[in-house]
């Protein structure tokens, strides 16, 4: 403020006033503010600045403020006959001295002061000795600043600031803008965070205050009426209240503000603006969002930022996101209603910049107020195309309906093609024939050769889902010349990709949809990328190549806004992959939240197929009843929407199956006999996939032979196709039925070949789920040492139920079979498994007795060190993180191994785990390769060579064994992982929650460096890699618990952010930090929370909060959940 000579008048004329020294004491109940409590908890602050425009509720948070102080509370209402600094000083004092003694002779000199800068000094001075005598500090409230513009009230204050004793604090409430910090002088202190600014923002009604709004002010009000205040109003105090005490008749279809309310709008916010920025605001208020760009051009000027910042500084209703701009709804209509004769022409240019900018929505509404029909036509031509290229077909389908009538329907042929492509993206494919057929036709008349085509492309895709893949195929074929360069030529790629998987073909699908991706790579069209990436991701899937498949589908998914795919169809797939590995938690996560997030876009041609991975999930959970529910849905839809055929075909074999599992095996073959029925006009794929499934179920219900048949053409066209998942389901029926029958060549023949493809593939879930079909096949394999470690892993997952198989063999077997045995009896939790290895530390072998024995101690004993402590030569490696290679405690790493194949030949074989043939580790090192033998033996003998030469180097000479056609590692191998997977077992056997288990858990994921051999590129590590990242993650969020249980919240706080942000949507994490916030006296902080938790869910599933969690929150006291 400029420094000015004031006179002052004679202080015995000043009136003093008493009521404005007094809090505001409100009537009724008020909503209580959630910045108060943040405002005391901020112990440093020294100056509080409540700024905001009218309306925003000022003086009712100071006043919650000064009513929750812990201190003396100066209260001073300013209005304009404050404007003096006599007055404002006698006022201030009196105030002051409701609290604490004033020299009264000495304020009677000070205001006798003629001389400004006289009367300035002498205050501060005044004031600031007065405040250090009070012994309990003191709140000073100045509500209504924007009455004061004296440059001596200014200078005043901003001297006195500095000199408050620790324990008073100064609050200005007041209209003012932002930069008032600066003509108080308060930059300093705001950079030292003395300083804290409360705003319009913090000010809006929080959707919980709102919801105590309601309860305490209109509960009797409809909900939907007060969600409309509340999105109008969008948390504006005044306006709120308002809106609620509307007659019932008003509603949102109603544009008009009311009279009163935009009275006081343009007497209270807008009154004094200048000319040129309400000229701004009315104008720029076509815009339901914008930027500075589009504001310049549609006001043909370039002043629009200046204009902006004006608004944010004097914080004029304007929201931000990023770069953009809104206003906030209540506004924005009250300015509209401003708009004069140049409303239409202002609305056609918005259109037209909202359209360039591809803002596709804005652009149809401002069209429409404009009254440009053929406009908003064109528009949705022109852009509706690329919207369900793109995977927006419900973007598409809301502008059909909301937006064109029934006779631009009819009569423009590309409407009723983009319509039919929202009924296939809604599974209606009989209401899709119509609409394409009524397309088709109207091309015909125009001799539109494009538009034929494009149909052909529809029908093609409605064929598909009818199970009509010849003629299906026969209309792709007539389409794709006439679309190789059309905007549709990525929708016949993936379509002809579909079909000629579909077909069993899924080689050629594979090539064609890489040469798709190469020819998309580079454009910058990510969506386009995205639905490619997943396409290719799905037959890479069929293929059995889940590791190359999952990278696809992560790689779509970071392409994605969110991280969520605009197709979704990938989130079936992702699910099954882990519910393969055995990973069924996670699978069931995912699934879940694709069902969700389909529901939520109206994505219903997709929901079958989310019920059918739900159930298979809930199925393998052992959650029948739950998995019979979710099947029947699915096929209940399809039958009624004449939907997906293929998927109702699955879903009804699938759900034989889960009966079976169960032993109903007369239900179940009711469903097999329907299953086949619907497959049998179906794709080869579909066909082949419902025979591995129906198979075993005619075979056991009294007909083998049409049960055997099913199973044996199911096996060759699987294995022709390289559908691995589906051949490993027949082969294992097949081993299993033959065990049943007795004969028990074929039994073990069927078994090397059912283990051999589901080790491949690691599809260890469904020998646990068959468990008791299967047992035969997994005793077999360790009998005969056939993929011991993919059984192991197995058996480690079946537990207990496995000891009743297992531990004849453990007597009877030989001693092959009992070395075999050892590991999985380590696992698993039980007194038989132990009395087990006490009884083989008594074996005739050696080799047997010498492995129980130790087997038995490490069972009993304690802990081994990462490091062994023989005398020895050791060899330990870190597999957690980047790989790290220590030999007698000297890092090896970085030596020169010649070839790092040499070290990752190294690495495979701690991996395996036990004993692998020549041929897999070729595989395991050199897939790529895996066609030319003779290139591949060199590579490797040449690699182990290598390998020799570096160990001999460091006395490990003979650490490579090489047996009969097996290589394995002499001596054992000390691991970080050993020692992470032992620990976090030991953590987990501990009473819940224990300090004993706290510390276990502390230690184990001390030795979690990173992810599982995080830098090596190989297909078989993916599936440990994604397994152990799941164990970190549940030790993780048990340790947390336990930081919950001992009160340690702090560390439990920090445990769960870090768990947050790997996973937002996970609502355990979200309510487990409810929980630490609110114990620990963080309040706010919970309720934030839980407000962060219910806005993810709504954007990213469209759900609430669950039962649980609501109910956690009312427990805990934060008030009523949304």
């Amino acid at each position: 403020m400029h420094r000015v000579n004031a006179v002052i008048r004679r202080p015995d004329l000043l009136p003093l006033i008493t009521t404005k020294l007094q809090c505001p004491q409100y009537h009724g109940t008020m909503v209580e503010r959630a910045a108060v409590s943040q405002v005391l908890s901020a112990g440093d602050v020294k100056v509080l600045l409540v700024l905001a425009p009218a309306g925003c509720g000022k003086t009712v948070f100071l006043s919650q403020l000064a009513r929750a102080a812990d201190r003396p509370v100066a209260w001073y209402s300013l209005e304009p006959n404050d404007n003096d600094p006599i007055g404002f000083i006698r006022h201030l004092a009196t105030a002051l001295g409701r609290h604490l003694s004033l020299d009264e002779i000495q304020l009677h000199r000070l205001i006798s002061k003629a001389d400004p800068d006289g009367l300035c000094r002498a205050a501060v001075s005044f004031f600031a000795h007065a405040l250090e005598r009070a012994p309990r500090g003191a709140l000073i409230v100045l509500d209504g600043w924007q009455a004061i513009t004296h440059p001596v009230i200014y200078r005043l204050v901003s001297s006195l600031v500095p000199l408050l004793p620790p324990q008073v604090q100064l609050a200005v409430g007041g209209r003012n803008p932002l930069d008032l910090i600066w003509d108080l002088a308060l930059e300093r202190l705001h950079l030292a965070g003395q300083v804290r600014v409360i705003t319009r923002r913090d000010l809006q009604f929080t959707p919980e205050e709102l919801e105590s709004f309601f309860a305490l002010r209109c509960a009797s009000l409809e909900r939907e009426r007060f969600s409309f205040a509340a999105t109008l109003s969008a948390g504006w105090p005044i306006i709120v209240n308002f809106l609620t005490q509307m007659p019932s008749g008003a509603s949102e279809d109603d544009d008009q503000v009311p009279y009163a309310l935009a009275s006081y709008i343009d007497r209270e916010i807008l009154e004094g603006e200048p000319v040129e920025v309400l000229n701004f605001l009315t104008k720029t208020a076509v815009f339901s969002s914008f930027t500075i760009d589009d504001c310049d051009e549609l006001l043909g000027r370039s002043f629009s930022r200046e204009i902006i910042r004006h608004l944010e500084n004097h914080q004029l209703f304007l929201e931000v996101s990023g770069d953009e701009y809104s206003l906030v709804p209540i506004m924005r209509r009250h300015l509209l209603s401003k708009l004069g004769p140049e409303r239409q022409a202002l609305y056609k240019k918005a259109g037209s910049i909202a359209a360039a900018r591809g803002q596709l929505h804005q652009a149809i509404n401002c069209f429409l107020e404009a009254g440009e029909r053929r406009a908003v036509a064109d528009l949705v031509v022109r852009c509706g195309g690329e919207a369900a290229l793109h995977g927006k077909w419900q973007d598409l389908g809301e502008w059909l309906e909301r937006v064109i009538t029934p006779d631009e329907l009819l009569s423009n042929p590309r409407l009723s093609l983009l319509r039919s492509l929202v009924e296939i993206g809604r599974g209606q494919l009989g209401q899709a024939q119509k609409e394409v057929e009524q397309a088709e036709s109207l091309f015909r008349l125009s001799s539109d050769e494009l538009g034929i085509a494009e149909c052909k492309l529809l029908k093609a895709r409605i064929s598909r889902g009818r199970g009509a893949i010849q003629e299906s195929f026969n209309f792709l074929y007539d389409a794709e010349t006439k679309l190789s360069t059309s905007r549709f030529k990525l929708l016949l790629d993936i379509e002809k990709s579909i079909i000629y998987y579909a077909s069993g073909r899924p080689r050629e699908s594979q090539d064609l949809l890489r040469q798709c991706l190469e020819e998309n790579e580079g454009t910058g069209d990510t969506e386009a990328l995205a639905r490619i990436l997943e396409a290719l991701g799905n037959v890479t899937y069929l293929l059995g190549e889940y590791p190359r498949a999952l990278q696809l589908f992560k790689r779509a998914s970071a392409l994605c806004p969110e991280g969520v795919m605009l197709g979704y169809d990938f989130q079936d797939m992702l699910s099954a992959i882990y519910d393969d590995w055995g990973e069924t938690e996670q699978a069931l996560l995912i699934a879940e939240r694709s069902a969700a997030v389909r529901q939520k876009m109206g994505l219903t041609e997709l929901l079958p197929s989310s019920f059918l991975q739900l159930a298979l999930v809930y199925t393998n959970l052992g959650r029948f009843e739950e998995a019979e529910r979710y099947f029947l849905q699915g096929a209940e839809y399809v039958k009624e929407h004449d939907g997906d055929r293929t998927v109702l075909s699955l879903n009804l074999a699938f759900l034989a199956r889960t009966l079976a599992i169960q032993g109903k095996w007369v239900a179940a073959r009711s469903y097999a006999d329907e299953a086949l029925d619907v497959a049998e006009p179906l794709t080869l794929l579909n066909r082949t996939a419902v025979a591995a499934l129906a198979g075993p179920i005619l075979a056991r219900t009294g007909s083998w032979d049409q049960g055997m048949k099913l199973l044996k053409r199911s096996e060759k066209h699987a294995r022709e196709m390289g559908f691995l998942k589906c051949l490993a389901y027949g082969l294992q029926a097949q081993a299993y039925l033959y065990f049943l029958r007795g004969d028990l060549s074929e039994a073990r023949h069927y078994t090397r070949k059912a283990l051999t493809v589901s080790a491949k593939i690691n599809d260890l879930q469904n020998f646990v789920t068959c468990y008791h079909w299967y047992h035969h096949l997994l005793m077999e394999g360790l009998k005969e040492g056939i993929e011991t470690s993919f059984v192991l892993r197995v058996l480690r997952k079946v537990g207990q139920a496995s000891l009743k198989h297992l531990l004849p063999l453990a007597r009877q077997g030989d001693p092959a079979t009992k070395e075999r045995i050892i590991p999985i009896l380590i696992e698993i939790e039980d007194p038989e498994a132990l009395n087990a290895l006490a009884d083989l530390r008594e074996d005739p072998c050696d080799y047997v007795r010498n492995m129980a024995a130790e087997a038995y101690e490490n069972r009993i004993g304690p802990r081994t060190a990462l490091v062994p402590t023989s005398k020895q030569r050791t060899l330990t490696i870190y597999l957690l993180g980047p790989v790290r290679i220590f030999a007698d405690g000297e890092e090896i790493t970085a030596v020169r191994w010649r070839s790092h194949r040499a070290r990752d030949l190294l690495v495979y074989l701690v991996h395996a785990k036990q004993p692998v043939s020549k041929d897999q580790i070729i595989e395991a090192l050199w897939s790529e390769d895996n066609g030319d033998y003779e290139r591949t033996d060199a590579k490797f003998h040449t690699t182990l060579y290598r390998l020799r030469v570096v160990l001999k180097r460091y006395g490990l000479a003979d650490l490579i064994k090489h047996g009969t056609d097996v290589y394995t590692l002499a001596m054992p191998v000390a691991t970080d992982l050993t020692q992470f997977e032992t620990l976090l077992k030991s953590a987990l056997s501990q009473e819940e929650n224990s300090v004993e288990q706290m510390h276990l858990l502390e230690e184990a994921l001390q030795n979690y460096h990173g992810d599982y051999l995080e830098y090596l590129d190989y297909d078989w590590a993916v599936p440990d890699r994604e397994a152990l990242r799941l164990r970190y993650l549940e030790g993780r969020l048990r340790l947390a618990k336990c930081y919950l249980a001992a009160k340690q919240y702090e560390q439990a706080i920090n445990e769960l952010v870090l768990l947050l942000q790997k996973d937002e949507l996970n609502e355990t994490y979200h309510s487990l930090l409810i929980e630490a916030y609110a114990q620990s006296g963080q309040r706010q902080a919970a309720q934030r929370q839980y407000e962060l938790l219910t806005e993810i869910l709504a954007a990213e599933l469209g759900v609430k909060p669950s039962l649980d969690t609501q109910k956690l929150y009312e427990k805990l006291n934060l008030g009523s959940p949304q």
